[in-house]
């Protein structure tokens, strides 16, 4: 299968500082795929989530996007209808008014008709549930509905790479619940995902997981290999399931312990 999306030795210096963002990634997807990028706070994450989506341009290497470069700036706005970007701290990507005139925005810059527009920004208030507060100011919201609304922005624009950055952080136990199910659902629409994170909980059910430690990519696999890997795990910053961890503590194999579920079936044995 194709790979739609690749990234060729990419590295990132910040302007003006010796400070290396990004070390030589390369990284390659086919559609439909799920890539997690692990690391700790300053590991290179957001700069490369952010190179990933043409907000950056690499200092060397290329981000390809079907074969279109994020480095021509006649080919960014092909590619930022193909690749949406799901930011850390959702104030940062709100430009309207209220609720619903902000999922209208992208779709009306791809000249759809009002009654197509209409009827979208319907679907995505119903879908996120925030019918009721289509007339919010988006950055009067909860911290929760914030990040519903940043991802209703993407789904309504149906990009096929989705970017999600820690879109867990700083919620609850139920929003980041809900958030989880949706999210994964963007994958069965066909969509792929690369999801920047520390914690390996969110992302157990990725096909690949890259792990990054000052701006290089350190170790890479499935993320059920990583769960065996406790001590370098917390060396490089990633946090384990709580459920390893409690099974770690109780001297269960932590290789076949990933979430709560797994953990009762294996102390019920």
């Amino acid at each position: 299968m194709a790979r739609f999306f690749i990234l060729e030795d990419v590295s990132y210096c910040y302007p003006g500082s010796e400070k290396t963002g990004v070390c030589q990634v390369n990284l390659e997807l086919e559609p439909g795929t799920f890539i997690a990028v692990l690391g700790a706070n300053g590991s290179g994450k957001s700069t490369l989530a952010r190179l990933c989506c043409g907000l950056l341009k690499p200092t060397t290497g290329r981000v390809l996007v079907e074969g279109y470069s994020t480095a021509n700036d006649d080919e960014l706005k092909y590619i930022y209808q193909q690749v949406g970007m799901v930011f850390q701290h959702p104030d940062n990507q709100f430009v309207a008014s209220t609720v619903e005139r902000e999922i209208a925005f992208g779709v009306e810059n791809r000249t759809r008709s009002s009654r197509e527009i209409r009827r979208i920004v319907d679907e995505e208030l119903a879908r996120f549930g925030l019918t009721a507060l289509k007339t919010a100011q988006p950055h009067s919201l909860s911290g929760g509905e914030k990040r519903l609304l940043s991802l209703a922005d993407i789904w309504a624009l149906k990009p096929k790479l989705v970017l999600v950055d820690e879109p867990l952080a700083m919620l609850d136990p139920g929003t980041k619940h809900r958030i989880t199910r949706l999210i994964q659902d963007l994958k069965t629409h066909g969509q792929s995902m690369i999801w920047f994170t520390h914690g390996l909980a969110e992302v157990m059910t990725a096909d690949q997981v890259l792990v990054m430690v000052d701006g290089r990519v350190v170790w890479r696999g499935r993320p059920t290999a990583l769960l065996t890997m406790a001590e370098e795990a917390r060396a490089w910053g990633i946090s384990l399931p709580p459920a390893t961890e409690v099974a770690a503590e109780l001297g269960i194999d932590r290789s076949v312990i990933a979430n709560e579920n797994e953990l009762v079936a294996a102390l019920w044995k």
